[in-house]
């Protein structure tokens, strides 16, 4: 069993200062120089790892558009800060929880491995058995029918007698393991029970857990990852590295001055989650990069700019 998580995660980019600055914004900044500003702790995240994440989310670009749009300087323009707050503690607890789960789940499935083999060998002993103790039962009578006529007869013959003890000592062999057997079967059932009651045990435990998560995390939320302002990335919240990336990827865009696109399967939608787990961008992702970041001189575009700028003043 897998729970669900409705998490609707928001990625934004702030912008203002009238429609001039808002429009020159979309002159694209690349080759654009970015460094690593604000790093808590709390993020467990080694100041390596950050960067690492920044490359990935850099060349997911670069590879796309075969340009070179970013470039790590110490005194880079752009500054990505890793902000810990309670999205992230939030975010962390979940986690937790999550873990927790998934380790009970774990238990679940292996005692469930466990009683179905339990169960699986008591039906294969139990059926060896039935036909053993038929065929011993047939036996038994055919011999106690021979004993009761020759004693109605006095007695065996000599050559009789012997054939009597020896099928006697036969039955005996095999009454021992039909005892066996049905030790077995019943060692089984105790332990077939003992497993049932303890994965009982542990299902409720998960049951309630299922309950307890959906309680504090099940309800759908929007909550800001990341975002985009005055030169800054900010990073407020991921779960794992390929959603860091994910987050980075999207605010890296923002940074070149990209916005928003309508498919939500885009690194450019504004809620990030609907994603495919291949970190790529979309048709509609290299359309908005080719408005933004085109082959157009960003004098050309600066000129075009100023142009509409005039014919609206």
């Amino acid at each position: 069993m897998r729970s669900s998580i409705f998490i609707t995660l928001i990625a934004t980019a702030l912008f203002g200062g009238g429609y001039l600055y808002y429009v020159a914004g979309s002159i694209c900044p690349a080759p654009l120089s970015y460094r690593l500003g604000t790093l808590d702790p709390r993020f467990s995240l080694s100041e390596g790892e950050a960067k690492l994440a920044i490359a990935e989310a850099e060349s997911v670009w670069e590879d796309a558009t075969g340009r070179n749009l970013f470039t790590y300087q110490p005194k880079g323009d752009l500054v990505v800060n890793f902000i810990f707050d309670d999205r992230q503690k939030f975010s962390n607890d979940e986690n937790v929880l999550k873990g927790k789960l998934d380790t009970t789940q774990n238990v679940s499935d292996s005692m469930r491995t466990t009683y179905a083999a339990l169960v699986n060998t008591y039906n294969t002993i139990r059926l060896d058995y039935t036909k053993k103790a038929e065929d011993y039962t047939k036996k038994l009578d055919a011999y106690n029918q021979k004993v009761e006529q020759y004693n109605k007869q006095g007695g065996a013959p000599s050559e009789i007698f012997a054939l009597l003890a020896q099928q006697k000592r036969q039955l005996a062999s095999e009454q021992a393991v039909l005892n066996a057997q049905s030790a077995k079967l019943n060692a089984l059932v105790s332990e077939i029970n003992s497993v049932g009651e303890k994965a009982n045990t542990v299902i409720n435990t998960y049951n309630t857990g299922v309950g307890d998560f959906n309680k504090t995390f099940g309800p759908k939320r929007e909550f800001t990852q990341g975002d985009y302002t005055d030169k800054s990335i900010h990073i407020y919240t991921f779960k794992n590295k390929e959603e860091l990336v994910l987050v980075l990827v999207h605010e890296l865009g923002h940074a070149l001055s990209l916005e928003h696109v309508a498919n939500p399967l885009s690194i450019m939608h504004y809620i990030l989650g609907g994603q495919s787990k291949k970190i790529q961008l979309t048709t509609e992702d290299i359309a908005e990069f080719d408005r933004v970041c085109g082959q157009k001189s960003i004098l050309e575009k600066l000129k075009m700019i100023l142009s509409n700028y005039n014919t609206k003043i």
